[in-house]
């Protein structure tokens, strides 16, 4: 929830999951998620996935590992992992799953803005 706060105050549109099956359907189907009807021009287009190591159902990283498996360009999405955890086994899977960077909570809005550009 944080982390949706502060990017939205960064100016950035978030469409948030509760957990990564959800975020995998998503990205997979956008418009059966009804993100269609949002009224925007870009609901189906996604920048960035920001994931949680820890949810229920499916982990951050096994996020990664089936986003990287989508066709086209949405396997391309950049991804970062967030964690209250630093443990270097779980950051290096991260990398080997397919993600391009990782921040640890707690964080700061500097953080995230440096992580974005």
């Amino acid at each position: 929830m944080v982390m949706g706060r502060t990017l939205t105050k960064l100016g950035l549109q978030v469409v948030k999951a509760f957990n990564g099956e959800d975020a995998l359907k998503i990205l997979s189907n956008p418009d059966e998620s009804g993100l269609s009807s949002c009224g925007m021009d870009t609901c189906t287009k996604f920048n960035l996935i920001l994931t949680d190591l820890h949810m229920p159902i499916m982990n951050g990283i096994d996020l990664i590992y089936h986003s990287r498996k989508l066709p086209g360009l949405l396997g391309k999405i950049p991804i970062i992992l967030l964690s209250a955890s630093d443990e270097k086994d779980q950051v290096e899977e991260g990398y080997r799953k397919g993600m391009n960077d990782f921040v640890c909570k707690p964080f700061t809005e500097a953080e995230i803005k440096d992580k974005l550009r």
